[in-house]
C-alpha cells in the first residue's frame, strides 16, 4: 500500500514555534501557509517548504510538541530520524544537522541513531564508578539470594564492603574504575586497613593508639613492632593483621563486582560490533603483588593471635585442662540466676556436642511444632524419640534425630542425637514444659487484670499497659512451644535466642581463658578435634557437614538417598562415641548428665576432676580502673 503523500507547507520560525495538536497549517486562495483549528487534536506530520530545506526534512507535531526530522535509507530500511525541538532549533541548524545526518548515513551506511546509543553507552561505562559496579553486585547476589543461590550472610558481606568503601576515609567508591591506578588502589587498601583498624573490636585500646601514632603502621614488620611500639604477646600479631581481613574481603568483593561489569561490557561491545570500553581489571594488582594472605600465612596468624582455640585436655600451649574447666563452668552456670541461663548453656553444649555452626544449632524447632511442608526440608527440627528404635515418620530412620536443612554447604543435614547431647535435650523439654505452665498461668492472670482495668478506666495508655502485659506472655508462649531455644526479648525478630557473647564472657573469665579468647566456632573446632581423633575421614566429614551441594529435588530427599537403613547405625555410632568423649574429660559433667540408674552409662570417678570455684558474682572493672 503507497504512503500517503507528505504535504508541503512553508512556515516562518514563529509559525513553527507556534504550532501545537490543536491547529494545523493549509494553504489558503491565495497559496499562503496559515494555521486552522484541528478539530480532533491528533498528531500530524508535513514537508518543509522552506528555501534549502534537505530531502526527506518534515516536522512532526504531536501532544509533547513540534519536532524536526529527516526521513533516510539505511540499506533497505526507512527510517526517521528525530532532529529536536523547533523550540531548541533555528530551522537553518536543523536543515544544516539534517543534511550531516544524511551525509552520515551515505558514508557509513550505519543508522546515527545507533551510532549514537553505542557511543553513549561505551561513555557510562568509562565512567563507571567502583560504587556503582560494588552496588549492582549486591543486586546481583540478592537475586541469587532469591532463587536460593546464595545465602543472606553473603549479600551482607558485599553491603558491608560497599559501606567500608564508601568511608571518606577509604574514599573509593566514587572514583570511576577507569580512573584506577596501581597505587591509588594499593593506598585504598591500606586507607581501608587503618579504618578497620579503628573500629575493630579485636585490636585493644591501647594498641590503636600506638598505631594511630605510629603513622604508616602497616608498614611495620613483626620486629618493628616489638621494637619501636613496644607490643608484646599476641598484640603483636593482632596489630600486624589489624584490619586485613576487612581490606581482603572488600576489595575481593570489588574485584568481583568489577571482573562482573567487564563480562557485561564485553558482551555488549561484541552485540554493538565496538572495542570494549573496560578490559582489565585493576584490582588485581592485589594478588599481583602479594598483598592478600596465603593460607599459610593465614594459619600462622590464627596460631600467633590465638584466633581459633579448639578446647582440649591437654592444652600445653597454656598448662590447662580447657575443655573440662569450661564443662564445669557451663553446668554449675545453668542453674545460676534462677535458670536464666538455662537456654543460653544448653545451647552452649548442643553446638559443643554436635559441632553446628551457630546460625544452624539457634534455629531449630522441635518437631511436632512443624508443619507438614517444614518436615520436608523448610526448616530445621529436633525429634525426640520415644524409644531408641522408634522410627522418625518423616525419615524412616532410627533414634533421636536433629535436621539441619540449611546448612553454610548449602545443603540440608540429618544427625543422630547421642546420649549426652539427648539428656540436654531432656532439659530443654522440661524447661519448655515448666514456661509452658508458668505462661500459661501469667495469660489467664494477665487477662484478669486486663479486664479489671478496662471495667475501671477509659484511659488508653493505661489499657495499652495492661493489655501489653498478656500480648507479651502470648509471644513467649508461642516461641516457647516453637523453638528449642526460645527468646525472651519480644524485640527479638526471629523469635529463637541468637547472642551469647555475654555468657561466653562469663565462661571464658572462668576457665581462665580471657587472654586466649573464646568463641561459639572454637566449640565446633572442639568437636572436630575429638571426632578426627577418633574416626575416620570419612565420618568426620559426615558429622561435620563439608559436602558439596548437589541439585537434588528436596531437602529431605536428599538426606534419605545419603543414608541408607545400613549406613545410619554407623553415623550413630559414631556420633555417639564423640558425644561419650567429650563429656567424659569432665567425670563431673558426665554424673550429673547421665541419668540416674543407667547402666549403660556408669557413675566415673570425679577424684582427678578438681572442682571449679564459679562465683555467684563477679566485680566488673570501671572504665579507667
Amino acid at each position: 500500500m503507497p504512503q500517503p503523500k507528505v504535504v508541503k507547507y512553508r512556515l516562518s520560525q514563529a509559525q513553527l514555534r507556534g504550532l501545537d495538536v490543536g491547529q494545523r497549517p493549509v494553504l489558503d486562495s491565495q497559496g499562503k501557509t496559515t494555521l486552522e483549528p484541528n478539530p480532533g487534536r491528533s498528531p500530524y506530520r508535513f514537508a518543509d517548504g522552506s528555501q534549502g530545506a534537505p530531502a526527506g526534512f518534515t516536522i512532526y507535531v504531536g501532544p509533547k510538541g513540534a519536532f524536526y526530522e529527516i526521513r533516510s535509507r539505511v540499506g533497505t530500511k526507512a527510517v526517521r530520524i528525530s532532529l529536536g525541538s523547533v523550540a531548541e532549533l533555528t530551522l537553518s541548524k536543523a536543515h544544516e544537522l539534517a543534511g550531516a545526518k544524511r551525509s552520515f548515513i551515505r558514508e557509513t551506511g550505519e543508522d546515527p541513531r545507533r551510532v549514537l546509543v553505542e557511543a553513549q553507552a561505551a561513555q557510562d561505562a568509562r565512567a563507571l564508578t567502583v560504587g556503582r559496579a560494588l552496588q549492582g553486585y549486591v543486586d546481583y547476589l540478592k537475586s541469587l539470594q532469591a532463587r536460593g543461590k546464595v545465602k543472606a550472610t553473603g549479600v551482607e558481606g558485599a553491603e558491608d564492603s560497599l559501606v567500608r568503601l564508601s568511608r571518606p576515609e577509604v574514599d573509593l567508591a566514587d572514583v570511576a574504575i577507569t580512573s584506577l591506578t596501581d597505587e591509588l588502589i594499593k593506598d585504598a587498601w591500606n586507607r581501608l586497613r587503618h579504618s578497620a583498624m579503628t573500629r575493630s573490636n579485636r585490636v585493644p585500646t591501647e594498641v590503636k593508639k600506638k598505631l594511630i601514632q605510629a603513622g604508616a603502621w602497616w608498614c611495620l614488620d613483626r620486629a618493628a613492632l616489638v621494637s619501636q611500639l613496644r607490643l608484646t604477646g599476641k598484640n603483636v600479631e593482632l596489630a600486624y593483621a589489624a584490619g586485613m581481613a576487612a581490606a581482603e574481603h572488600t576489595m575481593a568483593d570489588a574485584s568481583r563486582a568489577v571482573d562482573r561489569v567487564i563480562n557485561q561490557e564485553r558482551k555488549a561491545a561484541d552485540a554493538a560490533l565496538r572495542r570494549p570500553a573496560l578490559m582489565h581489571n585493576p584490582f588485581t594488582v592485589l594478588a599481583d603483588e602479594g598483598l592478600y594472605r596465603s593460607t599459610r600465612e593465614l594459619r600462622k596468624h590464627y596460631e600467633a593471635a590465638r584466633v581459633r582455640n579448639p578446647l582440649g585436655v591437654d592444652d600445653t600451649a597454656t598448662g590447662q585442662r580447657s575443655l573440662p574447666t569450661v564443662l564445669k563452668s557451663l553446668v554449675e552456670r545453668r542453674d545460676m540466676q534462677n535458670g536464666r541461663n538455662a537456654t543460653a548453656i544448653d545451647y552452649i553444649l548442643l553446638t559443643l556436642l554436635w559441632g553446628t555452626r551457630r546460625s544452624e544449632s539457634a534455629r531449630l524447632c522441635w518437631f511436632e511444632s512443624c508443619s507438614p511442608e517444614e518436615l520436608r526440608g523448610l526448616a530445621s527440627w529436633v525429634w525426640l524419640a520415644p524409644t531408641s528404635t522408634a522410627k522418625n515418620p518423616i525419615t524412616g530412620l532410627r533414634g533421636s534425630q536433629v535436621f539441619l536443612h540449611d546448612t553454610k554447604a548449602g545443603e540440608a543435614q540429618l544427625l543422630p542425637v547421642a546420649y549426652f547431647a539427648e539428656r540436654v535435650l531432656r532439659w530443654r523439654v522440661d524447661a519448655r514444659r515448666e514456661a509452658e505452665q508458668a505462661l500459661a498461668a501469667e495469660i489467664e492472670k494477665g487477662r484478669s487484670a486486663a479486664a479489671a482495668v478496662r471495667s475501671r478506666t477509659r484511659d488508653v495508655v493505661v489499657r495499652a499497659k495492661a493489655d501489653a502485659v498478656v500480648e507479651r506472655a502470648e509471644w513467649r508462649l508461642e516461641q516457647v512451644g516453637r523453638w528449642v531455644f526460645p527468646a525472651r526479648n519480644p524485640n527479638a525478630v526471629a523469635g529463637h535466642y541468637l547472642d551469647s557473647k555475654s555468657i561466653l564472657a562469663t565462661i571464658r573469665e572462668d576457665a581462665s581463658l580471657s587472654d586466649i579468647g573464646l568463641t561459639m566456632h572454637d566449640f565446633r573446632r572442639t568437636m572436630g578435634r575429638f571426632a578426627a581423633k577418633l574416626l575416620s575421614g570419612h565420618m568426620v566429614s559426615q558429622l561435620l557437614r563439608h559436602h558439596n551441594p548437589d541439585d537434588k529435588a528436596t531437602a529431605m530427599a536428599e538426606v534419605s538417598q545419603r543414608y541408607s537403613e545400613a549406613e545410619w547405625p554407623d553415623l550413630r555410632a559414631a556420633m555417639a562415641k564423640v558425644d561419650e568423649a567429650i563429656i567424659a574429660t569432665s567425670p563431673s559433667t558426665w554424673n550429673l548428665l547421665r541419668e540416674a540408674g543407667n547402666e549403660a552409662y556408669p557413675r566415673l570417678d570425679e577424684r582427678d576432676d578438681t572442682p571449679l570455684n564459679v562465683p555467684k558474682y563477679r566485680g566488673r572493672k570501671r572504665g579507667g580502673d
